[in-house]
């Protein structure tokens, strides 16, 4: 259970300003800009419009934001344009793929999906039904989707894209300190003394992110930054040293610096005995990685190796970072742990500064693992293996026991491996383009010809993944549809709707929730907006590590972005350097384990690390 690093202070993001202008998120990244975003058309100024000549909305920083203080990158500063352009504005539908698509209406559409999903339900079972979702929903999308696939329909086959980018880092965190959330802030970015990149180009993906990183480190002479990348990126230019290893050879370097670090007795006993598990066998592993053999496996230097070495041992307070070159590898998740196993054994964790932080790729892949967004887990940071767990959800949902499976559903690429088999009935696509998105793009096509129904939901015509389609929905995009989303900081944002949506569009979760209904539950979808939707998932957090229980549309709306946990009634627990105390390692609660375990490896992981 990480030690969580709290913002050093909570700024009003939506404080009274511009009353024609709106306080948001930037729908790009996870770093999670705050935007301000004013009409096309003010009192005194040009009307803003594209290329096109089209008005457009126009967005600057909001320099109230906790999270990014006014900075915005072009993506951001250039959202307004792409929010018109190539539109989905009304359902449509054909029986095979070889017609064109005709307009229908959505009752019509909504009609031919529910039979479907019944029709699949009797003939094949729950399971061959999958959807497949994306970090560009809103929370509340997230969440009536889990609470119709795993909940009213009984199948844990929902699964998003975050899988391809997510993922390693989510069972790295699980498994080493029993549940997911990234215990660090961007405030530990002006903290630390010695910055450890590792598989990330930060510069280019996180540039808000390294821009506070950058200016940190060229401000305090003392503080060391080290980047691994077998590339010299725009990242590795401004590094003190940059590690140019092998692809592939991460967890050779990372057991490396740990042998040195125990050698040199920079290691702290302390903290590993009273809080962590496992150190005496990943000791024994680490003892095979002796600089001199770790420099021939990752083609540098053995003088490269120790040095980095030196600024971990030297450092006060150590913050590792990564982003798709570990989390995306065939080792992710053991390169994920191998990095959490280096701040566990020097205790640099659980204080300003110091921590292993994952930076999420889309601007709510943190706000899906809250809700369950993907087919191992359920809302609250829940697993579906757990009995537990699933008997809270399933109290929440008003559903029979049982009604949820215990077994996981396909994940992303599992489920293109059903559909060449021929074993889903409905695929259901929501925000997401996995015709060319997916790995293996010719495979992922061939698949999809192989669906008896796609749905493809999206706010945009035509898609690569429409092609594949039997019925496409038009939903509502970035701006049209108010929600929360949650960024890499676990910073919570309110994203009111500032423009109607274009068409016929409705919310991803409106959508959800309609063919809910028509499938029977009318009970469990009779929400009356996102704000009610809100409302009964951060119910399902209170208690637990991403508690948002004292959340709602209302007080975002009101204070601007909050941090987590946010529980309704805190607990009567003291904060110290704004950290939770280590003795809440120990506390009992449902999870299997909170002492973090230093992870020794499995063995395909020695036999990889040996190969390089």
């Amino acid at each position: 259970m990480p030690l969580f690093n709290r913002k050093r202070s909570e700024r009003r993001a939506n404080t009274p300003g511009n009353p024609l202008s709106t306080k948001t998120l930037c729908p790009y990244c996870g770093v999670g800009c705050g935007l301000e975003v004013f009409p096309p058309a003010r009192p005194g100024r040009k009307v803003t419009r594209d290329s096109e000549g089209k008005p457009i909305w126009q967005a600057v920083g909001n320099k109230a934001h906790p999270s990014s203080k006014g900075q915005v990158c072009i993506k951001g500063a250039s959202v307004g344009e792409s929010i018109n352009k190539s539109r989905l504005e009304v359902p449509m539908m054909r029986e095979t793929l070889d017609p064109p698509f005709r307009t229908v209406s959505w009752d019509e559409a909504f009609t031919r999906i529910t039979q479907d999903i019944q029709k699949t339900i009797v003939n094949r079972g729950p399971n061959a039904i999958c959807m497949y979702g994306s970090g560009q929903f809103q929370t509340e999308d997230y969440y009536t989707a889990q609470k119709l696939i795993k909940g009213c329909i009984g199948t844990n086959n929902f699964d998003a894209n975050s899988r391809l980018c997510m993922s390693s880092a989510v069972a790295g965190y699980i498994q080493s300190f029993g549940s997911d959330g990234p215990p660090c802030c961007y405030d530990d970015l002006e903290a630390t003394d010695c910055a450890f990149l590792i598989g990330t180009i930060t510069a280019e993906c996180h540039p808000i992110v390294f821009n506070r990183l950058k200016k940190h480190h060229k401000k305090k002479k003392d503080v060391k930054m080290i980047v691994v990348d077998p590339r010299r990126t725009e990242t590795a230019k401004h590094a003190d040293l940059h590690l140019a290893i092998k692809p592939g050879t991460d967890i050779a370097l990372l057991n490396g610096i740990a042998y040195l670090l125990i050698r040199w007795n920079k290691h702290d006993p302390m903290f590993i005995d009273y809080c962590t598990d496992g150190f005496t066998e990943y000791a024994q592993v680490v003892n095979d990685y002796p600089p001199e053999r770790v420099a021939e496996l990752c083609g540098i230097s053995e003088q490269e190796v120790r040095l980095a070495a030196k600024f971990w041992s030297r450092a006060q307070n150590v913050l590792s970072l990564w982003s798709m070159g570990v989390n995306q590898s065939t080792e992710g998740t053991a390169k994920v742990r191998t990095i959490i196993n280096l701040h566990l054994m020097t205790g640099n964790i659980g204080r300003a500064g110091a921590g292993p932080f994952s930076l999420t790729g889309q601007p709510n892949a943190m706000g899906g693992r809250e809700a369950g967004g993907l087919a191992h887990i359920l809302p609250g940071y829940r697993l579906v293996k757990n009995p537990d767990h699933r008997q809270v959800v399933e109290k929440a949902w008003q559903l029979p026991p049982g009604s949820i499976s215990p077994v996981p559903g396909l994940a992303a690429w599992d489920m293109m491996l059903a559909l060449e088999r021929e074993e889903v009935g409905v695929m259901w696509i929501a925000a997401t383009n996995p015709a060319v998105s997916m790995p293996d793009i010719k495979r992922t096509q061939t698949a999809l010809l192989k669906s008896p129904f796609t749905i493809c939901q999206d706010a945009y015509y035509p898609t690569e993944t429409a092609a594949y389609a039997h019925v496409v929905l038009p939903a509502a995009q970035w701006g049209e549809a108010s929600g929360v989303m949650t960024n890499s900081e676990r910073v919570v944002n309110y994203c009111p709707a500032f423009r109607d949506p274009v068409g016929q569009a409705k919310p991803d979760w409106a959508i959800f929730a309609e063919v809910g209904k028509r499938l029977g539950f009318e009970q469990q979808f009779g929400f009356a907006d996102a704000a009610e939707v809100y409302d009964e998932f951060v119910q399902l957090t209170a208690g637990r590590l991403c508690d948002m229980s004292g959340l709602s549309h209302e007080r975002l709306a009101k204070t601007g972005p909050i941090q987590w946990p946010a529980p309704e009634k805190p607990p009567p627990i003291s904060l110290i350097n704004g950290c939770i105390p280590t003795t809440s390692f120990r506390q009992k609660t449902a999870e299997p384990s909170l002492r973090p375990s230093i992870s020794k490896g499995s063995p395909s992981h020695r036999m990889n690390a040996s190969l390089w």
